[in-house]
């Protein structure tokens, strides 16, 4: 058995309905749903009744609109034949002592195991936000939990075991937390992660080598060495930059258990450029952002690194340096800073937080400077705001500054379009790209999901596109150019033939008039307060939203009847209900 916390991408929202939904459908491919349930829902532990869960574990989180990530995914993996071995109940009870274990006993949940033909596995989501206290817990070093539950649990069910950190005699290789946090200063791969990437071979040149000169010879085209450091050892870079200890690599490493196969430490060579050998896997610092075009800014990164005025002036020491000192000019750099996050985190630290503010390095001050020209970049306080902004995928702040970035279908930025607060616009980045602003808070047109038949809008003006997904609660896809609306108009008929397709312009102009003709859609006009106000009226009664007033009441809400006096007076005698007048304060309302 084999638990695992799966993280969610950094440019992918938090979404728990859509994961609820997964889970029950099984949509990858080979997959079939094999039993399922949900935990702490007063809506029901079926599947039937996964819809008013879902809307039930919604309701929850909204007790915390500003944490973005509120929901703990875990997959636990069986080995093949068993998925025959164990029942639901046994399953269930796997999944509630993993939820136990991780803190989310009382937490809600929906749960569901799969069958491929490659294993048997379970889905389980946790909703990280407690539905009485409202408090979101996140379990630190859950790694280790998960691995002693799995431990717990084969034994108690004669499953087969998976060795795991908790064993004796053996030891997983997660990196350190010094390599961790340089990953995270930097945003390049770590010395020791690139040794553990690495880790396999370089355990077989160890384990095969009967003398120190064999095992120095073996590691040099890894660009590594097995040096003395008090009174072990540690595997070094050549020219000592990095290191990390080798038992931490494997206990098979360590100095005691290498001096009773090998004899006495030998130290390796020395080399210099005439006697070293090919280092063809030798560690090279490499990003660890993850984005489609960024080799053209690594190469220019690598050489501002080079001795000179530059790198001396800007202090450009890493990676995450240059790619802040670059954002106010090179819009890759920009949309890769946006696609972590970290320009915005700056920006909030930066301008809003009294206690230890951040002081951002000096080779960013073009970009603050550009950022921050009008004032201060001061984030909203009011938590619908806060909520609406982060469902429209969109940045703004309390003076009316807007942005909206512009994704390809990995949800990679390539551009962004910023507004002011009186609507001029600039953009940044290749807009001729197939980019799409999609504002599609619930992922109705997800393309894993099936085909959404309600009203789709399609536009090139951004601030309409916010205000007419506000007032109808449509999914609005806005292009960067009124060139790009026939594709996309053919793009979401293609995926979504039942469909309402709605072409929003400012102007009547050719391209969307194409759009709505190759849609088989309609072409509306914003001019104006009227216009808009008749546009979001027409679209919202093409939404009706059917209320059952029978689960509604269940749920808890109240139902107004209209029921007359002598309805009431009725009631008084067939319910024991009695009506209370001002005068009347004796006794609780039945």
């Amino acid at each position: 058995m084999i638990a695992k916390r799966i993280d969610r991408k950094p440019e992918i929202r938090d979404n728990y309905a859509d994961l609820g939904r997964y889970i029950a459908a099984a949509k990858e491919k080979g997959e079939k749903l094999d039993k399922f349930w949900i935990v702490n829902c007063d809506a029901g532990a079926d599947l039937k009744d996964l819809d008013t869960a879902l809307i039930e574990i919604e309701a929850t989180r909204t007790l915390k609109p500003g944490i973005a990530d509120k929901t703990y995914h875990l997959v636990v993996s069986f080995h093949p034949g068993e998925e025959n071995q164990l029942t639901q109940d046994q399953l269930q009870d796997i999944e509630s002592s993993f939820a136990e274990a991780l803190g989310y006993g009382d937490h809600q949940r929906v749960a569901g195991t799969h069958i491929n033909t490659d294993n048997f596995h379970m889905h389980v989501a946790f909703n990280k936000i407690h539905p009485v206290t409202g408090r979101c817990h996140t379990p630190r070093q859950d790694f280790k939990t998960l691995a002693k539950i799995a431990r717990e649990m084969e034994q108690k069910y004669g499953l087969v075991v998976d060795k795991g950190m908790t064993d004796a005699g053996t030891e997983r290789n997660p990196v350190s937390r010094k390599a961790r946090d340089y990953e995270a200063k930097t945003w390049q791969q770590s010395f020791e992660r690139h040794v553990v990437e690495h880790k396999a071979e370089i355990i077989k040149v160890i384990d095969g080598a009967t003398t120190w000169a064999e095992v120095h010879e073996g590691l040099a085209p890894y660009g590594i060495e097995l040096k003395k450091r008090g009174a072990g050892l540690v595997v070094a870079q050549g020219d000592g930059k990095g290191r990390m200890k080798a038992s931490t690599l494997d206990r098979s490493c360590s100095l005691a258990k290498l001096e009773s196969r090998l004899g006495p430490y030998v130290a390796p060579p020395e080399r210099n450029k005439d006697n070293a050998p090919p280092m063809k896997k030798a560690y090279q610092p490499k990003p660890i952002t993850r984005h489609p075009g960024q080799n053209r800014l690594w190469r220019a990164y690598a050489q501002a690194k080079k001795p000179g005025f530059l790198g001396r002036v800007l202090h450009i020491k890493n990676w995450k340096d240059y790619l802040l000192t670059e954002a106010h000019k090179d819009a890759l750099a920009l949309a890769i800073v946006l696609t972590y996050k970290e320009l915005f985190h700056m920006l909030d630290e930066a301008t809003t937080l009294q206690r230890q503010p951040y002081q951002p390095p000096r080779s960013m001050a073009p970009t603050l400077k550009t950022w921050l020209s009008a004032s201060a970049w001061t984030p909203p306080e009011t938590p619908w705001l806060k909520r609406d902004l982060h469902d429209m995928d969109i940045k703004a702040d309390e003076h009316g500054r807007v942005i909206f970035p512009f994704r390809d279908e990995k949800g990679h930025i390539w551009a962004v379009r910023a507004m002011d607060g009186q609507g001029r616009t600039a953009d940044l980045g290749d807009m001729d790209k197939n980019i799409a602003h999609a504002i599609d808070a619930g992922g109705d047109l997800a393309r894993e999901k099936a085909a959404y038949g309600g009203p789709v809008i399609i536009t090139a003006d951004c601030l309409s596109a916010a205000i007419l997904h506000k007032d109808t609660g449509a999914p609005v896809i806005v292009v960067p150019k009124a060139g790009h609306l026939p594709a996309r108009a053919a793009d979401i008929r293609q995926h979504h033939p039942k469909s309402r397709i709605v072409i929003a312009s400012p102007t009547r102009n050719l391209h969307a008039d194409q759009a709505a003709a190759v849609a088989a859609g309609e072409l509306v006009m914003i001019d104006g307060i009227q216009a808009q106000a008749k546009i979001v009226a027409d679209l919202a009664s093409k939404r009706p939203v059917a209320v059952d007033p029978v689960l509604a009441k269940d749920m808890g809400a109240f139902v107004e009847d209209a029921l007359s006096l002598e309805d009431l007076q009725g009631c008084k005698e067939n319910t024991g209900w009695r009506i209370t007048t001002g005068k009347d304060k004796d006794g609780p309302i039945r």
